[in-house]
């Protein structure tokens, strides 16, 4: 089956006759009839029959029909798209990270006057992984964790991505006022401490590549709460003694965290370390939107946010 013969298809019925539509795509009609017998053949039913006033459709004609106007009507769109070679795209898959978000409302805040079409999607590690393998985001920010980095890397060159470092992260325990912990003026805590607490995951769908499992395997004896935005974990943190553990950066904090009456804790003994990157597919070259991005997280991370 090809495209011409559902666009010819459109045209005889859009005429009533097959002589009619070959004058108006100027073809001979001998080549038109044998083109729609051949679709005919193809799709195993006759859709056209045929009377003294010309053509009608066969009710498995109409439902053909019906698919072909919507594909051509899908074909005609994209032809129609003109190509600006001036339009700044970006797509972004991102594992939950703070500093991604408030990049890419700088990049857009630099460039919203341009041409300019962006996205950012938050999921897990191997849902980057997937979106940036398929090309449906360019890149993907990611948080690897010490105790599993060596798996995500394989992962990802297996997927034929590029992991490119930014920088390291200190991970903190993030509580509210209704938290024993809360009153007091606390340099750090240890994981210990926190096991009896609810914790908070902030994950549509947790990874295996995240620092849950550390709190696992310390014997907790209370609840794990599963959230998918940042707005509800900050509600529960904010009223109950539940904890999330998260890296810290200081323009998120003033801005989401702190209003909501939250402290940042360093860990002092946790077993991980984390590191935020980039990934890329191989071979490929990234758009000077995206080297913008990376840019814009390096200067904030130069600026001591971390």
């Amino acid at each position: 089956m090809k495209i011409e013969q559902l666009q010819q298809l459109l045209k005889i019925v859009e005429e009533g006759s097959i002589n009619e539509a070959a004058k108006e795509l100027y073809i001979a009609r001998s080549s038109l009839s044998t083109s729609m017998k051949n679709l005919e053949r193809e799709l195993g039913a006759q859709i056209f029959s045929r009377n003294s006033k010309g053509v009608c459709l066969t009710d498995f004609g109409a439902d053909v029909y019906s698919q072909a106007k919507d594909i051509c009507t899908k074909i005609d769109f994209i032809q129609s798209v003109p190509y600006e070679e001036d339009r700044m795209n970006l797509s972004i898959s991102s594992m939950y990270c703070s500093l991604a978000n408030d990049a890419f409302v700088e990049l857009y805040q630099r460039h919203f006057r341009d041409n300019f079409t962006g996205s950012i999607e938050e999921c897990t590690l191997n849902e980057v992984i997937r979106q940036v393998n398929s090309g449906l985001s360019e890149i993907g920010m990611v948080t690897l964790f010490s105790d599993s980095e060596s798996v995500a890397l394989k992962k990802i060159a297996d997927n034929h991505l590029e992991f490119h470092k930014l920088i390291d992260r200190k991970l903190h325990a993030i509580i509210g006022p209704k938290n024993p912990l809360y009153a007091e003026e606390r340099s750090s805590v240890g994981l210990d401490e926190l096991k009896d607490f609810p914790y908070i995951v902030n994950y549509a769908s947790p990874s295996d590549y995240s620092w849950e499992r550390t709190l696992d395997g310390r014997k907790r004896k209370r609840a794990e709460i599963h959230v998918s935005d940042l707005g509800c974990a900050l509600r529960l943190i904010n009223a109950t003694e539940a904890i999330m553990i998260d890296t810290y950066d200081k323009d998120t904090y003033a801005q989401f965290y702190a209003p909501n009456g939250c402290k940042f804790i360093p860990l002092a003994d946790s077993p991980l370390a984390c590191k935020l990157g980039w990934v890329k597919s191989e071979n490929k070259t990234i758009s000077k939107a995206a080297e913008e991005f990376i840019a814009i997280i390096n200067d904030k991370a130069g600026y001591g946010n971390f």
